[in-house]
């Protein structure tokens, strides 16, 4: 019955390509503004923090399949319908300590705006957490 999907008419994906390369251009600019920020409290490249973050479904499928993916990195996560929009679901949670280095970051945004766009979710924003 493969055939009969053939047919069947293609959701278009509400994270595009151009959405991806302008998530990537805004988080990076984040990344160097947190590490400026934790420099100036004295966190240093070694130390290692958590960091939350967010992001945006328009479907309940895309959102858990998100989750099960960020389980899989031992990430803490939790969806459920936003508060402002009945109509989108918020994926939330926090990531293992990792180091506060401009290479290890910039790595991290890099793939969780990738890992959005791979399930049409929009990764939308993340804030380390202090010690």
């Amino acid at each position: 019955m493969k055939i009969l999907n053939f047919f069947k008419p293609k959701k278009k994906k509400t994270v595009s390509e151009s959405d991806l390369n302008a998530n990537l251009v805004r988080h990076y600019r984040i990344a160097t503004e947190s590490l400026v920020s934790l420099r100036d409290v004295g966190v240093e490249e070694e130390d290692e923090l958590k960091i939350d973050y967010f992001f945006y479904s328009d479907t309940v499928e895309k959102a858990q399949i998100l989750e099960t993916e960020m389980k899989n990195m031992d990430f803490i996560v939790n969806y459920g319908t936003a508060s402002h929009d009945k109509t989108l679901f918020v994926i939330s949670g926090r990531t293992t300590k990792m180091k506060m280095m401009h290479e290890s970051l910039s790595k991290w945004v890099t793939e969780m705006c990738e890992l959005g766009h791979k399930h049409d979710c929009s990764f939308d924003s993340w804030k380390i957490v202090s010690k």
